[in-house]
This record gives structure tokens, C-alpha cells and sequence, in this order.
């Protein structure tokens, strides 16, 4: 234990010393400890992969839906962030006396210290330190040098698509919650410099995020909020280049105004949408003249009301059969 490698997810030591951090691992509140490690670049995968948890729990803990209680899951994870016994209420790890490598480069690690505390480690076989420390090295290098998505991004991917079925019985309130907690993981991987095709991703599912979260908001009668959001969601559509991304977005936005009675400002809205979405059988082209159908109708519009809804009806013939599933998103 002496030589213990450097983890795959040990904390930097400014975390160390930053209170909000070091008050979290005295309360072993790590919904607030696994997440200031996340903003910090540490996945959850890795926090997973570290402290021999699943990674859905680690992403449980993080959204605060499920908590650590048992002992031996409190000592996995200080020995696998690499926190000091004291800050948890443990005894000292015996790893706490020896200087343990940093991963980070910023650290000016000398090769030869690493060269000598990996021929210690892998000298017992392929034991989990080992594999710990070889695990540490592939990932600093890949990280830099792989164009492939984050991880993150396809667990974000999944959880968009599972928040595009509704509530299923779950209070709004709840999904919320949820929601902005995923959306907040976003900022970690759009504020470091990603391949074009995962920038237009990020862009992509942080749009359909936010937008989600307007519907919400305008469930709950917060039509203030619900249109700030809207209008983040327009510039992440915008920004991926996904046009009938952006034209759900500013069909769903319309509804606000639609339901509180500004059928002009609603039927602007769902012009926008529609020549965004142009003539392609799409669920966004569907949805924007059914919404600009329904604004123009109350607006005392009938001739244009009954030409977007004619529009609304041939589209809808044509629609594919995968954009037909009852969602938010489609």
C-alpha cells in the first residue's frame, strides 16, 4: 500500500483545501463531493471505476436520489479519490504518508518516480493497484487525444430521451429537479474544447434539455421561467445547426403565449418554427402548423387558420413512423 498508484479519479488537491468541498466530506454529503469532482473533469465513469461502484449509482448519489450510509462504501471512495482518512471521520490511510502522484501535469511529476512506482505495482501481477495505475495512464493520454464523445454525453443522450416521455406519475417538481441537474453536467464538457461533431451533440441535447424544462416550467405556471429557458434552448438549437431542433423549440415556446391568451405573439412564434422546419415531413413541421393553426384561429385568422392546418394534415400523412411516438420530442 506503500506505493499505491496514482487513481483514475484522485481529487486535485485544491479540493482538498476548498471549503464547500471539504465541509461536504465531513457531512459525507457526496451528492456535493461527486459533483464538484465532476466539474473539475472527473466523470462519473471513473468515479465509478475507482471506488467499485456502479456507475449508476455514482450518477444516483450525484442527483442526490440515493445516498452513501454503509462504511465500507465511505472507505471505497476515500481510497478511490484519494481523500485523506480525516476529512471522512476514518482512520489515516496508510497511503496518506507516502507523496502520492498527482495525474495532473500542472504538478511537474517526475518520470522516473512514476517509471519506478509502476515496475512496484505491476512486480505483484495485475492486481487492482496495477490496473488503477495502468488505468490512469491510458486515460490522461486517450482523453487528450481521442476524438470520440465523453462518456457523459451518451449517458446525457439516454437520460434526454427518457425525460421525453413525461412524467409518468412523477411529480413535476421531481423532474425538475432532475432535469436541471443534467442539464448543469453539460457546462463541465461545453466549456473544454470538443471534435465539431461532439460540440453539435452537447448543443443538440442541451437544447432538448432546456426546452424540456420550459414545458415544464410552463406546467407549473412559470411562464417568466419557462421563456427564459425557452430562449436558452433556442441558442443551443441554433448553435448545433439542427434546424428542426430549433423549430420544436420555438413551436413549443409559442404554447406559452398561446395559453395565456397573446394568440399574435404565439402565431409569430409558430411562423418562425415553421419555416425553420420547411416543408419535410418532421414531427417539429407537424407540431409548428398544428400550433400556428390552433394561433391563428384565436387571432380571428380563419383562412390562414384552415391553410395551416391543411398543412399539418398532408404532413402528418407523411410522417415517418419513428417521429410519431407520443413525447415531448416528438
Amino acid at each position: 500500500m506503500d506505493d499505491l498508484p496514482p487513481s483514475p479519479a484522485q481529487v486535485p488537491r485544491r479540493l482538498l483545501t476548498d471549503p464547500v468541498f471539504v465541509r461536504a466530506l465531513r457531512e459525507r454529503d457526496f451528492t456535493t463531493v461527486f459533483a464538484m469532482a465532476h466539474d473539475v473533469g472527473i466523470s462519473f465513469n471513473r468515479i465509478a471505476e475507482a471506488c467499485a461502484l456502479k456507475a449508476a449509482r455514482v450518477s444516483q448519489i450525484a442527483r442526490g436520489t440515493t445516498s452513501v450510509t454503509a462504511l465500507t462504501t465511505v472507505e471505497r471512495i476515500a481510497v478511490g479519490l484519494r481523500i485523506p482518512g480525516a476529512l471522512l471521520g476514518l482512520a489515516a490511510q496508510p497511503w496518506e504518508d507516502t507523496a502520492v502522484l498527482s495525474t495532473e501535469s500542472d504538478h511537474g511529476e517526475d518520470p522516473m518516480k512514476r517509471r519506478n512506482l509502476l515496475r512496484g505495482a505491476l512486480a505483484a501481477g495485475l492486481t487492482a493497484p496495477a490496473l488503477a495505475a495502468l488505468t490512469a495512464a491510458r486515460t490522461d493520454v486517450d482523453q487528450t487525444l481521442s476524438p470520440d464523445a465523453p462518456q457523459d454525453l451518451a449517458d446525457l443522450e439516454a437520460a434526454t430521451e427518457s425525460y421525453g416521455y413525461g412524467y409518468h406519475g412523477q411529480a413535476p417538481t421531481r423532474v425538475l429537479a432532475d432535469l436541471v441537474t443534467d442539464f448543469t453536467t453539460l457546462r463541465s464538457l461545453l466549456t473544454v474544447p470538443q471534435p465539431a461533431p461532439v460540440r453539435v451533440r452537447l448543443c443538440r441535447t442541451a437544447g432538448q434539455m432546456a426546452g424540456m424544462t420550459a414545458i415544464v416550467l410552463h406546467d407549473l405556471g412559470s411562464r417568466r421561467e419557462s421563456r427564459s429557458w425557452f430562449a436558452t434552448a433556442a441558442r443551443a438549437a441554433a448553435e448545433s445547426g439542427d434546424d428542426q431542433l430549433y423549430a420544436w423549440v420555438r413551436a413549443r415556446e409559442a404554447m406559452v403565449p398561446l395559453n395565456y391568451g397573446a394568440p399574435k405573439a404565439a402565431a409569430s412564434l409558430a411562423d418562425q418554427a415553421r419555416h425553420a422546419a420547411g416543408n419535410r415531413p418532421t414531427a417539429a413541421a407537424v407540431f409548428a402548423a398544428a400550433v400556428a393553426a390552433r394561433a391563428y384561429a384565436l387571432n380571428h385568422q380563419p383562412e390562414q387558420a384552415r391553410a395551416a392546418l391543411a398543412a399539418a394534415d398532408a404532413l402528418m400523412e407523411r410522417l415517418p413512423e419513428g417521429e410519431r411516438s407520443d413525447t415531448w420530442l416528438t
